[in-house]
């Protein structure tokens, strides 16, 4: 059984990672919990039965017998978070980005690499139902190469944090390192890549703040290209009160592939047939759940995490590159 403490028990935990332990109580015990705020110590102590609660969570790692921690606070604490976890000698499950700049992300590494610790950023949403199958179906050779990915999600503010902390750090530069780019586009960014099987090689981008009375960016509109030679198209709003969608096309030389993050289903088209089909996209684990499980495998069979922090860093290095890309008014490569 795998020991686990929480850093941080703000919304994406109550919503999303509190079902994933509870999916995985056979093999991950949560022992602790660490958040300034009470209210989200509370809720997240009765959803999982915790009673160890801290407000500062240097005390816990420093009182605690933990394997690993969970972290998820906002975007400008994960150097410090990550740092002292590995430092303390346990291995570290982390909600993206790694750190706002890559500097920090660099002093993450280095911490992680010196204590000999496990470190994996929580890319989710390669494990949802859809995006995984069509990960698959790429891979398999369902639509060919892929040439062409226009993914979308053209929506209306920013997803709310605790009252009990601060629900609008989101659109606060010093907290979250950026806007609708870093926080949401984040996801479609990887999700590019698994799909178009081929790293990002450089980026050019048209990034602002329009609509919303914040400090960050409120649209962001990304021309990716891949080391292959394919082309993605990302686009991300805060923006757009009606009529925007979450939209993923993924175009091969044989078909195409299609879902949206609703309910419409995951579709294929072969150009052979001229007929569209619709895979089942159910999976053992989705989301957080999928995740969590391979990453509780990798620490129990001492093999790779699913996602690892060089990864990590190369996608946020697509988003610095993205924010530089939209100030000069030129290509950026990433390195």
């Amino acid at each position: 059984m795998l020991r686990c403490g929480i850093i941080g028990c703000g919304r994406i935990v109550q919503q999303g990672h509190v079902n994933a332990f509870k999916a995985l109580r056979d093999r991950i015990e949560v022992m602790a919990l660490a958040d300034p705020a009470q209210s989200s110590l509370d809720a997240v102590g009765e959803a999982l039965g915790v009673e160890r609660k801290y407000t500062d969570y240097r005390e816990m790692l420093a009182k605690e017998t933990l394997d690993f921690v969970d972290i998820a606070t906002p975007h400008f604490a994960h150097r410090d978070n990550v740092v002292d976890a590995a430092n303390a000698g346990v291995h570290i499950l982390s909600e993206k980005p790694m750190a706002t700049n890559l500097k920090e992300a660099d002093a993450v590494l280095a911490a992680v690499e010196r204590n000999g610790v496990q470190y994996c950023v929580l890319h989710n949403y390669i494990y949802g139902g859809a995006l995984k199958r069509a990960i698959a179906l790429v891979r398999e050779g369902a639509i060919g190469t892929v040439f062409f990915i226009r993914s979308e999600g053209v929506g209306w503010g920013h997803y709310a944090g605790v009252e009990g902390f601060d629900p609008d750090w989101r659109t606060k530069r010093t907290r979250g390192g950026g806007g609708c780019l870093i926080d949401n586009g984040y996801h479609n960014l990887y999700s590019a890549e698994y799909l178009m099987n081929s790293p990002v090689v450089s980026v050019y981008a048209s990034v602002g703040t329009f609509v919303q009375p914040i400090d960050v960016d409120d649209l962001a509109v990304l021309m990716l290209r891949h080391k292959n030679g394919g082309t993605t198209s990302i686009q991300v709003s805060w923006a757009v009160k009606a009529g925007g969608v979450g939209v993923y096309e993924i175009h091969g030389t044989k078909g195409t592939l299609t879902f949206r993050r609703d309910d419409h289903p995951l579709a294929l088209y072969r150009n052979e047939t001229g007929e569209w089909e619709y895979p089942s996209t159910e999976v053992q684990y989705e989301g957080f759940t999928g995740l969590f499980h391979e990453f509780a495998e990798a620490l129990e069979q001492g093999t790779e995490v699913p996602i690892s922090g060089h990864r990590a860093r190369h996608n946020l290095d697509i988003i610095v590159s993205a924010y530089e890309s939209a100030k000069t008014g030129n290509v950026v490569a990433i390195s």
